[in-house]
């Protein structure tokens, strides 16, 4: 009797394996929060948007920061690369004037407007950022 449960789990948590995949569910792992990415949209409305659009849609400045040219460069790189590039380089008329909070809140943003699952904890510090592999949901 027991194979027999065994079996009917197996085969049960298969099929709902299956339909996640059919239904176009990812399976990575949700990151940063869903208030850390409000947050991250106000900083870049309030800082980032001149020149990356409100929307991350890029203007004559700056590139896009989702779709295709922001997983071009970002796919399979940490979350730590994205965050060091920004609080290093951002804003360009006064690199390095963002602090880290806003910085990871930027992050938590540009990934979910790329797909990126969200999570119920938060980011607390960049040193996590290193243990956060950017994936481009299939």
């Amino acid at each position: 009797m027991d194979r027999f449960r065994a079996s009917v789990t197996a085969a049960c948590c298969g099929l709902v394996l299956l339909a996640a995949i059919a239904s176009g569910q990812s399976s990575q792992p949700g990151v940063f929060s869903a208030d850390q990415a409000k947050h991250g949209q106000r900083i870049v409305g309030e800082k980032c948007g001149a020149c990356h659009g409100n929307d991350l849609d890029g203007g004559q400045e700056a590139p896009a920061l989702k779709g295709d040219p922001f997983w071009s460069e970002w796919d399979q790189q940490t979350a730590r690369s994205l965050y060091s590039r920004i609080i290093s380089t951002m804003p360009p008329d006064s690199p390095g004037t963002l602090d880290e909070k806003d910085v990871i809140d930027i992050v938590a943003f540009i990934v979910h407007e790329n797909g990126v699952p969200q999570s119920s904890k938060a980011v607390l510090s960049a040193s996590e950022l290193n243990n956060i592999k950017l994936q481009r949901p299939k």
